[in-house]
């Protein structure tokens, strides 16, 4: 071969490099979540990673998995503050482990719905609280999506009042405000890591749960508990959150292909659990369940000592700032 054909070989090799950008470029993030696989939001997560890739031409490759597959809630988030976990799909319950301001999200009967819900989180106070988490604990937000109403569940007996769930031993996940609401109504609360929750209902180690009806659903609750009462306590959310490390080292152009893809993701699995939610009670009293409507106000008032327990960790006036916002 000539100068001129080494030549004209070097260009091309060149020429195909610059063509796969993935392959000198990639950055993979793991995008770990505690959710049964088959629940709304773990197909909404991978629908975004395929777009990310796509139009990233493969410089950002997001890796899912979920239903523990990586550990806990806890032990997911912890990944995420030393660098061996990218992404995660969770509440600001478990955040509040690491910020706990975060907590008053998940306040009982804060919200009235979630587009409220989502008014509250988008309000100036709302991203304060978010902001704490990013420079503290270099944990980002990217986008916040509706984890459903939630709901108790036990194989016990109906629950048509507060009387009803006193003495009831009911799985909470470890969160301080989770346990604190159960034990307002005369529960034992018993935290547990998600995955562990469908065998101890089925064993009897605990009575019942709480959930979105979604994730009632994809669990197959249905199988072990025979009572479900729309409590409606807590309206909930997801969010899609990235280390703030791994999101500093892509590029900004790349930056604004992940949270397009992701809101937009976010868009369709708010609308599929609307619908969901729409439809699911009377599809799990197909499945066996037996339905009942407690009365909410009185559970509401229940809280009162809740509030007053928190105000410290929460910050003097936050919750009643949040509360107000219409």
């Amino acid at each position: 071969m000539n100068a001129q054909g080494i030549r004209t070989w070097l260009r091309g090799i060149a020429l195909a490099l610059a063509l796969v950008p993935s392959a000198v470029n990639a950055i993979e993030w793991k995008l770990a979540n505690i959710i049964p696989p088959d629940h709304p939001a773990n197909h909404a997560v991978t629908a975004a990673a395929k777009e990310i890739e796509e139009k990233t031409s493969g410089r950002i490759q997001i890796k899912v998995y979920p239903a523990g597959q990586i550990g806990s809630a806890k032990e997911i988030i912890t990944g995420m503050t030393v660098g061996t976990v990218q992404m995660a799909l969770d509440g600001p319950g478990i955040l509040s482990q690491w910020s706990k301001r975060l907590s008053v999200l998940e306040a009982p009967y804060l919200a009235k719905d979630f587009a409220h819900l989502r008014r509250i989180v988008d309000s100036p106070e709302g991203q304060k609280l978010y902001d704490e988490l990013r420079q503290r604990h270099k944990i980002r937000l990217l986008d916040v999506w509706y984890y459903g109403s939630r709901h108790l569940t036990n194989s016990k007996r109906p629950i048509d009042s507060v009387a009803d769930t006193a003495g009831l031993k009911l799985r909470v996940p470890e969160i301080a405000l989770s346990l604190e609401w159960a034990r307002a109504l005369g529960m034992s609360p018993t935290p547990m890591a998600f995955p562990e929750l469908y065998l101890s209902l089925q064993t009897g180690v605990v009575d019942g749960q709480e959930n979105p009806l979604p994730t009632i659903n994809s669990a197959k609750f249905y199988e072990v508990q025979k009572h479900l009462a729309l409590t409606g306590h807590l309206v909930s959310m997801i969010s899609p959150l990235v280390a703030e490390d791994s999101w500093s080292a892509a590029n900004e152009a790349d930056r604004k292909v992940v949270i397009e893809a992701f809101k937009a993701a976010g868009v369709k699995y708010n609308a599929q659990i609307d619908a969901l939610e729409s439809e699911l009670v009377k599809s799990l009293e197909t499945k066996g369940m037996q339905v009942t409507r407690p009365d909410q106000e009185a559970m509401r008032k229940a809280m009162a000592p809740v509030y007053a327990k928190f105000e410290e960790a929460w910050g003097k006036g936050t919750y009643a700032a949040l509360a107000a916002i219409p």
